[in-house]
């Protein structure tokens, strides 16, 4: 995109205070942010700013950042606050930064308009880099009838995802296809020029009201490494130094605004109707078609096909009045199909038959609506035939006849004879059950447990400097002869003397270590060690200038004479 010098607008100055407004480029693309900012000048107030009425056009990112800065020019001094947001628009066209109110030390001052002209993103013809594009399979359909919708990234630039912020249309009834995570790019060339391109969202949507109803743009941050601008050719602009002037930018993508013109049905809609658009076949089934009175028999119904499966139900069906009829319970099986949503929607009822004889289950009739040729069709599954045989015991059969709340009166009147004979026990020899004591015995421990856990715990961590400092020495000879590594030698050494003398200091070299442990050990020992530091640092910085000597055995047999002094 064009830049061009912040457009700067003064409005007020106030008693030697000045407020400027600008903007950093007043050309861009919908997909690309730009900077509001508000400087006061010989301030001592921050100004506060209402930022409401520019939240039609434009969307706030991040901000507002806070800066003070202090200038002397010519013995003068001066000063400046500044509050700058980062912004991007919502549309395409020509936007106004509306008229702000700023409110600067206790005075309400009005900024003046600021016209910014918005480009559409993906307009290859001006070579677009960056861009968000949501591929739409038709923009009229009727009410259930699926649209496909496709969120397709396409970038020329190094880039990467920061946060996707999925849509949420209103008036439709979504179910996602495809979510790729992580997005996987391809090549492609649009008009001559090639880009890569990843799908970063496939969604199926369902209308579900008549009318002109809008998909909500789908968001997209990321994060664009971009070269540094320089005002002159110099000799860092030889591509060996192209990754030290690169910087990373943010841009916020967004899909543009769609409208779906959503259509009612043609004349001769059926009055069982329920809603169901597309391609279906019915079946109906039971697991054994012979059974005895009081047994259950599963009854299964499915609906296979292609359109709205989850937005309708069944017509209600009517039973035999000599059966009893549970609830059913319902299951949804998606097929992973690329752009259509599939999948087999399965009911299942529990029925048990009270009587003998022959039944029908009742055959099942849908009516549809085909979009493709705009016509209502009508589906329907075959009948089943029951043969149901007599019980042969009413008593020992599962249910015996009896409706469930028969059952439910029959149990409470049910008194069982008790054929083992009771436990006596002799009078006045009663003692306590061991439930009761083992009771009482539980809830004093529980009631004592939070105590003594409480003192454990204040007694493990008043103790812990002394577990650290006993555990020091055999820390350090364990990591010493496990890495003996120059790297690790000095760190060991350090470490070691901070947890077993308890040191407080965070910074940790050899004349540190001579002034804190001068006096606690002899002298021999301290130049032994602090000569073993110095030698290591030495082998580490200036490696040509140490004989190659053996470092980890050395500490290993210096750590010990320390350790016995503390």
């Amino acid at each position: 995109m064009r830049n061009f010098l912040p457009s700067i607008l003064l409005f007020q100055i106030i008693f030697g205070q000045s407020v400027t407004v600008s903007v950093d480029v007043d050309q861009l693309a919908v997909n690309e942010t730009f900077t509001l900012k508000i400087e006061a000048k010989d301030s001592d107030n921050m100004p506060r700013v209402d930022l409401s009425p520019l939240e039609k056009d434009f969307t706030v990112i991040s901000g507002p950042a806070q800066q003070t800065s202090y200038q002397w020019v010519n013995g003068k001094a001066t000063s400046s606050k500044t509050l700058t947001w980062t912004l991007v628009p919502n549309r395409k066209g020509i936007l106004t930064i509306p008229a702000l109110t700023v409110t600067l030390n206790g005075k309400r001052l009005k900024t003046k308009p600021i016209r910014m002209n918005v480009k559409s993103s993906g307009q290859v013809a001006n070579k677009d880099e960056l861009f968000l594009l949501a591929d739409v399979d038709k923009t009229e359909a009727f009410v259930g009838e699926q649209i496909t919708v496709t969120y397709k990234l396409y970038t020329r630039v190094q880039m990467s995802l920061e946060d996707i912020k999925y849509p949420e249309s209103v008036g439709f009834w979504s179910e996602e296809l495809s979510v790729p995570r992580p997005p996987r790019f391809n090549q492609t060339t649009i008009n001559g020029v090639r880009y890569n391109v990843a799908t970063l969202y496939k969604v199926a949507l369902f209308p579900t009201k008549t009318g002109e109803l809008e998909l909500t743009p789908m968001t997209v941050r990321c994060n664009v490494t971009v070269k540094k601008r320089r005002r002159q050719r110099s000799v860092f602009d030889d591509p060996f130094f192209n990754s030290f002037f690169n910087e990373t930018v943010q841009k916020v993508l967004r899909t543009e605004l769609t409208v779906i013109t959503v259509k009612h049905y043609p004349e001769g809609k059926p009055a069982n109707f329920t809603g169901a658009v597309g391609e279906f076949k019915l079946s109906a089934s039971v697991d054994t078609d012979h059974i005895m009175a009081n047994e259950a028999v599963t009854y299964r119904i499915e609906l296979t096909g292609t359109g709205n499966l989850n937005m309708f139900s069944l017509p209600e069906l009517n039973f035999p009045e000599t059966m009893e009829v549970f609830p059913p319970t319902s299951s949804f099986e998606q097929k992973q199909l690329w752009d259509q949503f599939t999948g087999t929607m399965k009911w299942e009822y529990i029925l048990i038959p009270r009587q003998a004889g022959k039944v029908f289950l009742p055959r099942i009739e849908l009516s549809t609506f085909n979009p493709k040729d705009e016509k209502f069709y009508s589906i329907s599954s075959q009948s089943i035939e029951l043969n149901i045989s007599p019980a042969k015991d009413q008593f020992t059969s599962g249910t015996s006849g009896f409706t469930k709340e028969e059952i439910t009166l029959l149990g409470q009147d049910i008194h069982y004879n008790v054929t083992t004979p009771p436990s006596w026990v002799e009078r006045d020899r009663r003692g306590i059950p061991i439930w009761v004591w083992s009771s009482y015995i539980l809830a004093v421990g529980l009631f004592l447990a939070p105590v003594t856990l409480s003192r454990y715990r204040v007694q493990r961590l008043s103790t812990v400097g002394q577990r650290i400092s006993h555990r020091a020495l055999k820390r350090a000879q364990k990591s010493l002869q496990t890495n003996p590594d120059l790297d690790n030698v000095s760190v060991v050494i350090y470490t070691y003397l901070k947890d077993r003398w308890q040191l407080k200091t965070e910074n940790m070299d050899p004349l540190t270590v001579e002034n804190e442990l001068s006096g606690l050990i002899p002298p021999e020992v301290l130049t032994e060690l602090v000569e073993l530091l110095q030698t290591c640092d030495a082998a580490r910085y200036a490696p040509g200038a140490v004989v190659d000597q053996d470092f980890a055995g050395t500490a290993l047999k210096i750590l010990p004479k320390v350790d016995r002094y503390v």
